[in-house]
């Protein structure tokens, strides 16, 4: 059995594939079991759940902050009619449109340009206001500046969106807006009280091998780690294994597959290669262990 537990759909704002493309991408890749985790919503699941050509675990990627650091909680097999998806998915559509303005001013000031915000609003949808997805897409095209080349045609351009924002936007550099995002802690409890499993996702990229915030997200009731993803070296993969291990929790791959927003990533990109059997039935056990309680 092959499986993908982490991928977007075009419902993100930062992803480009619709629902019907991701089934048909899954299956070309041999993936039998599918779990779409759009950012703060869950629109990817609810329509792939009409469909009966790949086995879908509902799910959804959550933005929180733990300590000093934004994480990324991807949740499982909750209840999906629970009216806090609405206004979660609302409030956050509003924050990255407060943050967007002040992005692209802090990005105009950084390369001494000015873009043309009509061009940047092109590049949006479904309504959504425009993040730093659109705002560096305009930037590598209209923006002639020495410190942009290598993510217009240097050594970081297979995915220069996603290495822009890790190099220039993320917490602690000169880009970062930050957002009025909930505590780890309440988005673990509510996803347990709607039934739902919750795993720290990408691990490496958030938190690294920092214990302190490990044992924290242990304490408070995380259920697993995503121990192989596209960004996990073998050194990664091994340290959560042995966390996960260790704890007793659940471990899960995905590829955080973005289609063109992230190029050089392919659904089915989990950096496991061995029958996913075991991996799809714990998580699907301690699925029906929370609806049980």
């Amino acid at each position: 059995m092959k499986c993908d537990l982490h991928c977007h759909s075009h419902y993100s704002f930062d992803s480009t594939q619709p629902v019907e493309d991701l089934i048909r991408r899954a299956k070309e890749a041999g993936i039998s079991v599918l779990a779409i985790t759009d950012h703060n919503l869950i629109s990817g699941s609810l329509e792939a759940l009409k469909q009966n050509e790949v086995e879908i675990i509902p799910g959804i990627e959550i933005d929180c902050f733990c300590k000093d650091t934004i994480i990324h909680l991807t949740a499982y097999g909750m209840d999906l009619t629970d009216p806090r998806f609405t206004e979660w998915k609302e409030y956050y559509i509003s924050e990255l449109d407060r943050i967007g303005v002040l992005r692209l001013k802090l990005i105009e000031e950084k390369y001494n340009c000015k873009l043309n915000v009509d061009k940047i609003k092109s590049y949006t949808h479904f309504g959504y206001p425009y993040t730093n997805v659109e705002i560096e897409k305009v930037l590598f095209e209209d923006c002639n500046h020495p410190d942009l080349l290598p993510y217009q045609i240097g050594d970081k351009s297979q995915n220069p969106i996603a290495n822009f924002y890790w190099d220039h936007l993320a917490i602690g550099k000169w880009g970062y807006v930050e957002m009025v995002l909930p505590n780890y802690i309440d988005i673990i409890n509510w996803i347990h009280e709607i039934k739902g499993v919750i795993i720290c996702a990408h691990p490496k990229v958030t938190i690294g091998k920092d214990m302190d915030t490990i044992q924290t997200l242990i304490d408070a009731g995380i259920d697993g780690f995503e121990v192989y993803c596209s960004y996990h070296d073998e050194e990664y993969a091994n340290f959560y294994k042995e966390i996960v291990q260790k704890y007793g929790l659940l471990m899960t791959c995905g590829s955080d597959y973005h289609g063109a927003t992230k190029p050089n990533i392919e659904l089915g990109q989990t950096g496991y290669n061995e029958d996913c059997t075991q991996i799809v039935t714990m998580l699907k056990e301690k699925i029906k262990e929370k609806h049980n309680q």
